[in-house]
C-alpha cells in the first residue's frame, strides 16, 4: 500500500521539527512514566497524570475538556455501561486544537481526527530490575509502569500537536488528543464517555503498542472465574468417594482448552487471517499451606481465573454459553466433576472483537505518513489483544485504527518501549494529521 515520495516543504519541516524535539518527546514519556496512575478497581489514581496531560495540552495551546465519565447524561443507561466503578477523582481528558465542537454540525469540507489513549496502568507488583517509576532508559528502551501500556504512544500523539502548533502548519480541520481513565481490566467507561459527550471526529488513532503495525481490527475477549466447592470432608477418612474440587477444577480447565482449540479451528473472519486466540490461566488457588509448610486437608474448594481472547463475531452470548455447555457436559460424563458444585463469575466486562473496512481512508494516510517517517514497509495486521477500541468502531460513527509502538512485559515488571518508537511515531501522527486535514 505504502509508496516512497519525497518530502514536500511542510512535511520536512515536520521530520526536521521532531528530530530537533526527540530529547522533548522522551523527556514527555518519561514524565508520565512517573506519574502513578494505578487502576485498581473499583478505584483509581489518574487524578494528577491526568492534571498534567490537561496542562501540558494547555501549554501547547489546545481547548482543554475534563470531565468524570459518569457525568456524561445517559452514559449509565447505555448498553455498554460496564457498572461497579467509582469514578471520583478520575476525570477524562480531552483537548482540541481547532474549532471543534462537540455535538455541533461540522462546515462541510472541514475534518476532524482524534488521538485517543488510557491514562490508567496496572498496579505495580513486586520488584524488577529498574523503578516502577523511573523511567529509566537503557539499550535504546524506556523502563516503567505504563511507558509500553500506554504513555508511550500517549505522549508521541501529545508530541505531534505541539509539533503541529508549533510550526504553524495550515490545518483544514481539527485534532484533537483524548486520554481516557479507566480503560484496564475492562473498563471502557472512559472510552465510552469520549463518544457519549460529542468526540465523534471523521476518524481516530488509539496508539496501543501493537509493535508498529497498522491495524484495522483488534481481538476482544473475556477474563472470568471458576470456582468449584464441596462441604468440607477434611482427610475424608472412610470415604469410598471423595469429593476433590481441585481435580474437578483441572477437568474443567482441559474442557476449557479443548474448547479454545475449537474455536481456533474456525474459519477466521477478514483482517483475522493467520491470527491466533490464546487462552491464559491468570490465577490458581486451593487450600492453604499450614505453618509448618505443607496443607493437610483436601480443599473445599479450587478457583482459577482465565482470560479467553476471540475474534470479532463471537458474542457474549455465544461465548458464555459454550463455556456452561462445556461444564454442563463434564458433568455428566466426569465423575470428579459430578461431585461437586460450581460457578462461573465474570471478571471483567466481555470485550467484543472490531474492525474498520480494508479501504478506510485512515488506513491509507498512516501508511503513507509511516513510510515517510522513516518505516519503509509498513505491516498490516490485527492488534494481538483485547482493547476499547470497540467503543468507537461498534457504538460512535468514528472509525478507529491503531499504531503503537514496540515494547515489552506490559502488566508486569520492567515493562518498556522502544525509544526509536516514540520518535517514529510522533512523526508519524504528524504527518497523518497534515495529510487527513489538508
Amino acid at each position: 500500500m505504502s509508496t516512497s515520495t519525497t518530502p514536500t516543504r511542510d512535511q520536512q519541516r515536520i521530520l526536521d521539527w521532531v528530530d530537533e524535539h526527540r530529547d522533548d518527546v522522551i523527556a514527555l514519556t518519561q514524565a508520565l512514566v512517573r506519574i502513578p496512575s494505578e487502576n485498581k478497581p473499583p478505584h483509581g489514581a489518574e487524578k494528577e497524570c491526568q492534571r498534567f496531560i490537561a496542562d501540558t495540552l494547555r501549554e501547547i495551546g489546545c481547548r482543554v475538556d475534563e470531565f468524570r465519565p459518569d457525568s456524561v447524561p445517559g452514559i449509565t443507561e447505555h448498553p455498554a455501561w460496564w457498572p461497579g466503578r467509582d469514578y471520583t477523582d478520575r476525570p477524562n481528558v480531552v483537548g482540541v486544537l481547532g474549532d471543534f465542537q462537540p455535538h455541533q454540525t461540522r462546515p462541510l469540507g472541514r475534518k476532524s481526527l482524534l488521538f485517543s489513549g488510557h491514562a490508567d496502568v496496572t498496579p505495580a507488583v513486586g520488584d524488577g530490575q529498574y523503578g516502577w517509576w523511573d523511567g529509566t532508559i537503557a539499550d535504546g528502551k524506556l523502563y516503567g509502569r505504563g511507558s509500553c501500556d500506554m504513555k508511550g504512544g500517549l505522549a508521541a500523539a501529545i508530541a505531534a500537536v505541539r509539533c503541529l502548533k508549533e510550526l504553524k502548519l495550515e490545518l483544514n480541520g481539527d485534532v484533537l488528543v483524548e486520554s481516557v481513565v479507566d480503560e484496564e481490566f475492562g473498563g471502557a467507561n472512559g472510552t465510552l464517555a469520549g463518544r457519549l459527550r460529542g468526540y465523534n471526529t471523521d476518524a481516530a488513532v488509539v496508539p496501543e503498542p501493537n509493535n508498529m503495525v497498522i491495524s484495522r481490527a483488534h481481538r476482544g475477549g473475556l477474563q472470568f472465574r471458576i470456582r468449584t466447592s464441596v462441604q468440607s470432608i477434611g482427610m475424608g477418612f472412610g470415604e469410598a468417594v471423595l469429593p476433590d474440587p481441585v481435580t474437578a477444577l483441572a477437568h474443567i480447565l482441559v474442557g476449557l482448552e479443548r474448547l479454545n482449540r475449537d474455536y481456533n479451528a474456525r474459519p477466521r473472519p477478514a483482517a483475522y487471517e493467520g491470527d491466533t486466540f490464546p487462552i491464559m490461566p491468570l490465577l490458581f488457588h486451593a487450600g492453604e499451606v499450614l505453618p509448618w509448610g505443607s496443607g493437610d486437608a483436601i480443599p473445599d474448594s479450587a478457583v482459577c481465573d482465565v482470560w479467553f481472547e476471540i475474534p470479532e463475531g463471537v458474542t457474549e452470548a455465544g461465548l458464555k454459553g459454550d463455556i456452561h455447555g462445556l461444564i454442563h457436559r463434564l458433568a455428566k460424563e466426569e465423575p470428579t466433576v459430578q461431585r461437586v458444585q460450581w460457578e462461573m463469575e465474570d471478571q471483567t466486562r466481555f470485550l467484543p472483537g472490531s474492525s474498520i473496512p480494508a479501504d478506510s481512508p485512515i488506513l491509507k494516510v498512516l501508511d503513507a505518513s509511516l513510510t515517510l517517517a522513516g518505516w519503509p514497509k509498513p505491516v498490516h495486521a490485527n492488534a494481538p489483544f483485547a482493547c476499547d477500541v470497540f467503543m468507537f468502531n461498534l457504538h460512535s460513527p468514528t472509525p478507529c485504527a491503531l499504531l503503537g509502538p514496540r515494547g515489552g512485559n506490559a502488566h508486569t515488571r520492567d515493562e518498556w518501549v522502544e525509544v526509536e518508537d516514540l520518535i517514529t511515531l510522533t512523526k508519524t501522527f504528524a504527518l497523518a494529521t497534515l495529510a487527513w486535514l489538508k
